[in-house]
This record gives C-alpha cells, sequence and structure tokens, in this order.
C-alpha cells in the first residue's frame, strides 16, 4: 500500500522524507560546522541524529485517519478504519517508530529526537492520550507493520508509548535545560528542512559568490577606496561589531564586507528603507543571491515587475525564497525575524537559523525603548546559539551600548567619524508655518526639504504652500495608498539625483533612515536629538558646506508630536543640549557626543523612556517558553496602535472586488483578492478614533477593518476630517 504525505501535488511520505534528506545534505555540506560550533555534542553525532529525526518524522502518517483524509482529497479508495484524523496528529505518533537501540541513542539523545519529532508542529493540544494511542497501535499500526517497513525503507524495533514520559509536561526541554542548544538547533533545523522540502525549494542557497568581492568590484568601478570604516568592517569579519559612522560614510557597504560569504539578515526599521537596500544590492552592487521579506514584499516587487516588464514569477520566486529563509542575504524588518525572542510556538526554525547567521542591524536609534529592548535581548540570545551581529548606526544612545556589557555580550566598538562640514544650524523660536514666504523663495533656486513631526502638520504646512503657488511642491507621509506612496518614494529620490531640478519636498519621519536623498537647504520641526541629527543626513549629505547663511533651520514653538510622537522629556532635553550650538557649524563628532549624553543613565533618570526600557527587559526576561504564538509575537513587533481604514470614495468604486472576495471559494483566488483589497487600506493610528467616531464604520467584508468618511486623493493623501462631498479620486475611476 502507497502511503501518501500531502495531497497538494501528491506526494508520498517516502517521496517527501528523501526530499527532507537531501536537504539535510545540502544544509550539512553548506554551513555543517558553523552550526555546531557551540553545542556539547561531536558533530558528526550532531547530524547523525538529525538524519534520524528527519528519516522518522512523518511516520505517524501512516495512521489510517490520516491517510484516509489524503485519499479522500486524491479520489482515493478509503481504509477501513474507526479511526479518524482529528483525533490524533501525526507527529505525536510518529517518535514510537524510532529504533533508538539500532541507534544507540542515549537518554539525552532519545529525549532530544522524541520532543524534536513530536513538537515539529506546534498545535493548541498539550497531551496525548496514552489509551487511545495504545489501540491505535493494536488496531492500525501492528497490522500493517512490515509493509510500513518496506514502504517507508525504515527499521521499527517495538511499538511502545513510553516515548511520551521524555515529551511532554515537565521533560519538555525549555531555556534553561542543558540540552537546550541541542534542541533549538535539532528543532529549528527539522522546521527548516520540512517547511522548504513542502515547497520545494532547496534549504540552503550554496553559492560560492562573496558579496564582499561584488561590494568591492563595485567601488572600484564607481572609483571608490575602501575608507576606513570598510576596511575596519572587512578586517574583523569575525567578530560582534558596533559601529558609528557618519552619513555618507558607505555603512551598507561596510556591512557587506562584514558579512563576507556568511547567511546574512540586513535589517532597517521602514519598509522604504529595506526596498532600498534590496535594490542597491540586486541593481547597482549586481548580487542576485539576495531576498525582500517585509510584510508588504510582494506588493513592491510586483509593482517593480509592471514598472520594468520583468518576470512576475521570477518575483513571486524572490519572495517564496526569502519566507523560507534561502538566501544568502535577506533584506528584512525586524518583526520578521526577531519573534523568536517571544519564544512563540515553533520560534526554533528563525533561531536556529540565526545562530549560524550574521545579523545587521542599521540605525538602532530609530526604534523605540521598547523595541530596542527586543533587540538587543534576540542580540544576546543569537550571540549565545553562536550567531554574529553588526550594530551600525549614525549615532547610538549609551544606555544601549551599557545594557550590551551588562548582558556580558562580546563585541568591538568604534567610531568613524567624517570631517566635513555639512550644516550649519539655526534655532528658530518660532511656528515653521511662520517662514512660509521664505522657503516659497529659497525653493525657486533650491532643493528644499521641509521634516515635520506629524501628518496634519505636513498637509497643512503642503496647502499654505499650494496657496502661496509655490512651484513643484510635493507631499510625503504614511497616509496615501500603497501605489501613490511607493510612486513619491521614486519621485523624492528621482528629485533629488535631477542637478538642476528645483522645488519643495514636505515630509514626515519616513525619509530619516537609510534614504539616500541629498536636498540643499532643511527646514524642519524640532524632535529629539537622534531623530532630529537623521533628518540633518537628508541634507548635504555628501558635500562641504561653507556658506554663511545657514542651511539648517530647526522650529521649536509649537512643534507637533510632541508628549506622543516624541516623549516631551527627552524633547526638552534635546533643546538644552543644542541650544550652545545655535547659529554654528555642528560638527559630526559633535552629534555623536550629543546623542550619547542625552541617552546617558544621569540624563535619563526618571524620564519615562528609561522606565520603559527597563520594564520590556522585565517582560523579556521572564517570558513563558511557548506561551504565544506566532501571530502574536509579530503583533508585539509591530505597531499594533494603528488601525486600518479604506476612504469611502475608494471603498465605493470598489464595492464590487469586496463582494467578489467574499463569494470567492478557491482559496488561492480569495488569498490573491484579499491581497489586491489590503492595498487599498491605509494605517492610521487608534488615538484618532475619538475624533471619528461618527464617521468610521465597521467594514462589512473583512474584520478589524473599517470605512471612513473622509477626503482622499493622490496629492494629499487620507485627510482625518470630515468631507461631506469627498471627492472621488479620478485616477481609481
Amino acid at each position: 500500500m502507497i502511503y501518501y504525505a500531502k495531497s497538494e501535488p501528491i506526494e508520498t511520505i517516502k517521496e517527501h522524507t528523501d526530499r527532507l534528506l537531501t536537504n539535510l545534505k545540502k544544509l550539512k555540506e553548506t554551513y555543517g560546522q558553523q552550526i555546531t560550533k557551540i553545542i556539547n555534542m561531536e558533530e558528526e553525532r550532531f547530524w547523525e541524529l538529525m538524519e534520524v529525526i528527519c528519516k522518522y518524522h512523518d511516520t505517524g502518517k501512516v495512521f489510517s485517519g490520516f491517510q484516509n483524509e489524503i485519499r479522500e482529497k486524491i479520489g482515493k479508495k478509503l481504509i477501513p478504519t474507526r479511526f479518524n484524523n482529528h483525533i490524533i496528529k501525526h507527529e505525536k505518533i510518529s517518535p514510537m517508530f524510532v529504533p533508538a537501540k539500532k541507534y544507540n541513542l542515549t537518554p539525552e539523545e532519545r529525549k532530544l529526537v522524541y520532543q524534536a519529532i513530536y513538537y515539529h508542529h506546534e498545535r493548541n493540544t498539550i497531551y496525548t492520550e496514552r489509551e487511545l494511542l495504545k489501540e491505535i497501535i493494536e488496531e492500525d499500526i501492528k497490522p500493517n507493520i512490515e509493509n510500513i517497513q518496506k514502504e517507508l525503507e525504515i527499521d521499527v524495533e517495538e511499538l511502545k508509548t513510553i516515548y511520551l514520559g521524555l515529551v511532554e509536561g515537565q521533560a519538555r526541554i525549555r531555556e534553561g535545560d542543558e540540552l537546550y542548544k541541542e534542541y533549538c538547533l535539532m528543532k529549528g533545523l527539522l522546521h527548516r528542512l520540512d517547511y522548504c522540502s513542502s515547497a520545494i525549494i532547496p534549504v540552503e542557497d550554496n553559492t560560492s559568490e562573496e558579496i564582499s568581492d561584488f561590494v568591492e568590484y563595485f567601488m572600484k568601478s564607481e572609483n571608490f577606496n575602501l575608507n576606513d570604516l570598510q576596511n575596519y568592517s572587512k578586517e574583523n569579519k569575525d567578530k560582534n561589531l558596533i559601529v558609528i559612522g557618519s552619513t555618507g560614510m558607505g555603512k551598507t557597504e561596510s556591512s557587506l564586507l562584514w558579512s563576507k560569504n556568511d547567511k546574512t539578515f540586513f535589517t532597517l526599521p521602514l519598509r522604504i528603507s529595506i526596498n532600498a537596500i534590496y535594490d542597491r544590492i540586486l541593481e547597482k552592487i549586481k548580487y542576485e543571491h539576495v531576498g525582500l521579506l517585509h510584510s508588504t514584499a510582494l506588493d513592491y516587487l510586483e509593482e517593480k515587475v509592471n514598472l520594468e516588464e520583468r518576470d512576475i514569477e521570477k518575483e513571486m520566486e524572490v519572495i517564496e525564497y526569502s519566507k523560507n529563509l534561502y538566501q544568502k542575504i535577506t533584506t528584512c524588518t525586524i518583526d520578521q525575524i526577531f519573534t523568536f525572542v517571544f519564544k512563540y510556538r515553533g520560534y526554533e526554525r528563525i533561531y536556529a537559523t540565526l545562530s549560524y547567521s550574521k545579523v545587521i542591524i542599521d540605525e538602532i536609534q530609530a526604534y523605540s525603548p521598547e523595541i530596542v529592548a527586543i533587540i538587543l535581548k534576540g542580540l544576546q540570545m543569537i550571540n549565545n546559539l553562536g550567531g554574529k551581529f553588526m550594530i551600525m548606526t549614525a549615532t547610538l544612545p549609551r544606555i544601549y551600548k551599557e545594557k550590551l556589557e551588562e548582558m556580558k555580550i562580546e563585541f568591538q566598538y568604534n567610531e568613524f567619524i567624517k570631517e566635513t562640514k555639512r550644516h550649519k544650524i539655526k534655532i528658530m523660536d518660532k511656528r515653521i508655518n511662520e517662514d512660509i514666504d521664505e522657503i516659497c523663495e529659497k525653493s525657486k533656486n533650491k532643493k528644499v526639504l521641509i521634516i515635520v513631526n506629524t501628518i496634519n502638520k505636513a498637509i497643512e504646512l503642503y496647502n499654505q504652500l499650494k496657496e502661496k503657488r509655490a512651484d513643484n511642491i510635493n507631499l510625503l507621509h504614511s497616509r496615501f495608498l500603497l501605489e501613490d506612496r511607493n510612486a513619491k518614494e521614486r519621485s523624492i529620490k528621482e528629485f533629488s539625483n535631477i542637478e538642476n531640478q528645483n522645488g519643495i519636498w514636505i515630509t514626515t519621519q519616513i525619509v530619516e533612515a537609510s534614504l539616500d536623498i541629498d536636498f540643499d537647504v532643511l527646514y524642519t520641526e524640532m524632535s529629539t536629538l537622534d531623530s532630529l541629527f537623521q533628518r540633518l543626513g537628508r541634507c548635504y549629505r555628501n558635500r562641504e558646506y561653507d556658506d554663511k547663511e545657514c542651511n539648517v533651520k530647526i522650529y521649536t514653538e509649537e512643534a507637533s508630536g510632541v508628549g506622543y510622537v516624541y516623549d516631551k522629556e527627552i524633547y526638552m532635553k534635546s533643546i538644552e543640549l543644542l541650544e550652545e550650538y545655535d547659529n554654528s557649524i555642528l560638527q559630526e563628532r559633535t552629534k555623536i557626543e550629543l546623542v550619547d549624553r542625552l541617552y546617558s543613565k544621569e540624563m535619563l533618570e526618571n524620564t519615562k523612556f528609561y522606565r520603559d526600557f527597563k520594564n520590556a527587559f522585565r517582560i523579556l526576561d521572564n517570558i513563558v517558553d511557548y506561551d504565544v504564538n506566532k501571530k502574536e509575537a509579530q503583533s508585539l513587533l509591530r505597531n499594533i496602535d494603528n488601525i486600518d481604514v479604506i476612504p469611502r470614495c475608494i471603498y465605493d468604486i470598489n464595492l464590487s472586488l469586496f463582494e467578489k472576495y467574499e463569494s470567492e471559494k478557491n482559496v488561492q483566488e480569495k488569498f490573491k483578492l484579499r491581497r489586491e483589497l489590503n492595498k487599498l487600506f491605509i494605517s492610521i493610528n487608534k488615538s484618532n478614533l475619538w475624533k471619528l467616531n461618527d464617521y468610521i464604520n465597521k467594514c462589512p467584508y473583512i474584520k478589524n477593518k473599517y470605512i471612513i468618511d473622509t477626503r482622499y486623493d493622490n496629492e494629499i493623501g487620507l485627510l482625518l476630517e470630515k468631507d461631506e462631498d469627498y471627492e472621488i479620486d479620478s485616477r481609481i475611476l
């Protein structure tokens, strides 16, 4: 009798297992020594046990209840049985097939092998009913054991339930147990192998092409020599690094030189920045072994296909491979990989992968104190399992460095500061709106960048400048439909690169991190120093400034967002520290020193910022293993204070799409429709709800999404105020 593993595509247990074993061999050949470098077990023994785990992980699928579920789907004759697949899952049965005596498994090894198999699908069911299992053994397994052994090409010894005592309850391996590292690796790698084999893709890219070679060739072709930062990163590729580097020093290239030829995860705070790094590696550095992983990555790649007429199948493949952590380099947001910190059910898949990988954290100061606590806790766990990290940033809050030292993590710290004089600042004790006339005049022969703290303030300034009939004025913030926002992100980069084009761009913080733009003049609302200095990096990015007039004006009066976007205490301390440098050139080293002082324990004492940071660590240090699922873990890493809304005008035009989604029965088609609908929603902060209650309603077709009766157009975005006669965006008709 043939034993099936899955119905789409039809695959036998033997075929699936053989694919796992092939992937196991590839994994061992590619990263074998790196994976086993920190465990208390001989390397060859580890891989022997991994082979046992792979060979027997799905043997429980021979159970007639499982087989009948597959057979019904593929139109095969059902097996006569009183059992069904809902009473017990296959992974709970599989460990009993392992011939422990044949493989000379010690009690510790049995525990590792049994648990890796027993928990390779994490479900809510914790305990297996022994009497039921005994009935299945006697009535369902033993009568067919010879056929099972022949079909699966396995050896089986005694079929007993004794293994349950080594997997359930207090026996389960958790952090702190002696076998924890080995278990995380074995279980996590089984997850990886199983996922990839089911997706019919290889587990790892074993290319010998080194990203560092491509970086050096790229720099040579652009007539750049490696600078001190880049040479330092290249020479210390085997160490954990914290690197402070001025804007424009080539930190991206530095981190890729540090990566060498190791599996690497490159993280950034914003999707816009991740997309830019992905494009840079693929299209400028021309290294093809790179993936893109964030919540809207597929939408971004599909849009590139439409723009460049590239092969959409190729882009779909990029996403599939990225989801399975295949590529040599994966560019991603932290919510895609740092979920393992919460030790959710199945977290070992990512954790084990990071044990033989390098992780790059770019612009760590851009995250909230709670998110930074998660990142630092994650770096501690990665370090404990043998992975490496590099934090590269223009400024670094002192408390973050001190926390890593407190956690006894070894790392090298170095600073590479440009002496280029780029910014002469003027602190303005008035509202930014009061200089509208000056901004208009300046934009006639300069590239003018305005950065404010809130979207409402950005829209307010845009409307004022429109009334003044300013030329070439543009607006960029996060309250645009995905298609419109992507178009604006491309436009601001193009505007920055065109030499003789002048005008105004009004933006929010979304341009702060790793967006390669260069403007002549910056008008900005005051923010906290770390954020402010990131903003300065978008003006005179690599140029020397020697004019008498200030090229950066900072407005402190009635700055928007203070108290909810930016911590008020940190904001006020930032002004105090900055006042000394009013109307003078702000040196690059001074910026770093100021941020260091601002985020020292002495300066932060009794602030909400520091309390949030410490409280986050208290929670993280007391997490109960397997207490949450992956979706819950990801929500903790994202901005969970947001809701998704669709403007009524967009909803009305696309009503037929919603109706089609509701009636669609095909799972794949429904998924495609859901993705199309998701593009029509805009994320807004829940704090706006109090003023929106009268004109916001639940979407009847998709749970936890809302329809809002406010205006939307592709120039201004979504307004959060009532518009009785809302305008329909003609582009969507």
